[in-house]
């Protein structure tokens, strides 16, 4: 288990050294971190603003409904 950031570093590190292995790998490491989580938590763990207002927010949610179930 590493840091967030050593394995963002990690993930360039293999796409520049094309090893697709360590990538997979890398990718379903990233992917375990956001499985279960909203949106919000998403949002947070990668740091990542949200652009949507309100009534965005609460369109794509009614349009994708079966995601947050």
């Amino acid at each position: 288990k590493v840091d967030q950031r050593t394995l963002f570093e990690l993930i360039l590190a293999a796409n520049y050294l094309d090893i697709k292995r360590l990538l997979d790998l890398l990718f379903q490491a990233t992917a375990d971190m956001i499985k279960d989580k909203t949106p919000e938590e998403v949002r947070k763990i990668f740091n990542i603003k949200n652009d949507f207002s309100p009534e965005e927010e609460a369109e794509v949610r009614r349009e994708n409904q079966w995601a947050f179930e």
